[in-house]
Formats: C-alpha cells, structure tokens, sequence
C-alpha cells in the first residue's frame, strides 16, 4: 500500500469538505471553546429598544 503525503492528505480532505462550513471543520474542543468566550459577551441593548 502506498503512504501519501501529507500534501496530499490535505488537498484530498479539503476536496471532500469544501462544501462543509468552516466551523464544522473545527474540532469539538474548539467550538465549544469559541462559544465559551462568544458567551463572555455582554448584551447592553436589545433589537427592540434601539
């Protein structure tokens, strides 16, 4: 069996995700990390009150 490189690893993996979302891509750990600080957030107005 022939091992392939790692270029050619990536251009197969992104060839069969490039209609995936890049959030998708991103592991489990990273999306809830970057919920975990989008949460951080402080809403000061709401749509209704502008």
């Amino acid at each position: 069996m022939k091992r392939s490189t790692a270029r050619q690893f990536y251009q197969q993996y992104f060839l069969a995700t490039k209609g995936v979302s890049w959030l998708a891509r991103q592991c489990a750990e990273q999306r809830l990390k970057m919920l975990e600080e989008l949460m951080q957030w402080e809403v000061t107005q709401t749509t209704s009150e502008r």
